[in-house]
């Protein structure tokens, strides 16, 4: 999602969310109960930080305690099984990539719920493209290099992806098809594990969301090679796109929001997604969702959830294609 069409819908949404904030009395209903935001990956990724980011704005203006708990495991699957035990009455709530409820049903084989039945989309927070990053020691400077270098040497063509669900690893079976290359996406438990290992060197290059990288190349330790958004982010102008760097019709962007369980109150769905919406048209969340390389969105549950649909029809040719499945 381009930053331009993100501010057009923050704009829209900013608009209505006063409608919303006017009759928050079932939200007030249950402010003795803290309001506790599930993580579907370990602390210290891009999710924890936004996660937390909307609990600060969340509780100041529910006066509500809101704490941020993470559930990783199995691309999401923990989280939302978690999720699901209790009531649907909002004091739990999700913070998720679009990963982990638009596309893991998909991936399991036996699929333990159902996105639509048991989850309600409540706002989408923050976007960002996939890409494609290696160790800066690595001496490749462009997509090219980097496959020249898996041609020599098979082992090159480890790519770690944050999750065997993922959207990265979709685009690595795209890739390694399309140029006959022995790419082989390697799952790791979550952005955190994966970086430390590209870090270190322990694996030849990573297929994650750019915020996961942004400052290490911006510092030069690591060196993205391109992104899958349909044009340069303005928050890293100097980083092509896939098909700026010659492999056009890849376009991968995760979208970060909040779930809640199918069955919350609407009024409850609608006074959250508004509270975000707000907090991320402010300078100072803006800002710091920048700095990462998050670009703000915003929104109504009914646009969350019309974009989950879309997530899930685009996808889900691809996945049956690639045979990827996960066991649970």
């Amino acid at each position: 999602m381009s930053p331009s069409l993100s501010r057009r819908r923050l704009v829209a949404a900013l608009a209505a969310a006063p409608v919303a904030l006017a009759a928050p009395a079932v939200v007030r209903a249950q402010s003795s109960k803290p309001l506790t935001i599930v993580l579907t990956v370990p602390p210290g990724t891009s999710s924890d930080t936004l996660a937390r980011i909307m609990a600060k704005s969340l509780q100041k203006r529910l006066q509500r305690n809101v704490l941020v708990e993470s559930k990783s495991g199995a691309g999401g699957l923990v989280a939302v099984q978690y999720l699901r035990q209790f009531d649907a009455d909002g004091s739990y709530i999700m913070m998720a990539p679009n990963s982990a409820v638009s596309l893991l049903p998909l991936f399991i084989s036996r699929p333990t719920f159902d996105a639509e039945k048991d989850l309600q989309a409540i706002v989408e927070c923050a976007s960002a493209p996939m890409a494609l990053t290696v160790n800066s020691a690595s001496g490749h400077h462009t997509l090219d290099d980097y496959f020249g270098a898996v041609r020599k040497d098979s082992q090159q063509g480890s790519i770690g992806v944050p999750s065997p669900v993922s959207m990265s690893a979709l685009v690595i079976y795209q890739l390694g098809k399309q140029l006959k290359l022995p790419l082989q996406s390697v799952a790791y438990r979550g952005g955190a594990p994966l970086l430390a290992d590209l870090m270190g060197n322990q694996i030849p290059a990573s297929g994650s969301i750019l915020p996961d990288y942004l400052e290490q190349h911006r510092a030069g330790k690591l060196k993205i090679l391109a992104h899958a958004s349909e044009k340069r982010s303005v928050l890293a102008p100097d980083i092509p796109t896939l098909a700026e760097a010659g492999y056009p019709g890849y376009v991968a962007v995760t979208s970060f929001g909040l779930y809640g369980k199918a069955g919350i109150p609407s009024g409850v769905a609608a006074e959250y997604a508004a509270i975000a919406t707000e907090a991320l048209g402010t300078p100072e969340v803006v800002e710091s969702l920048h700095k990462m390389g998050l670009v703000p969105v915003g929104g109504t549950p009914e646009q969350f959830q019309r974009a989950v649909v879309r997530d899930r029809e685009r996808w889900a040719p691809i996945i049956k294609e690639t045979g990827i499945r996960m066991d649970v």
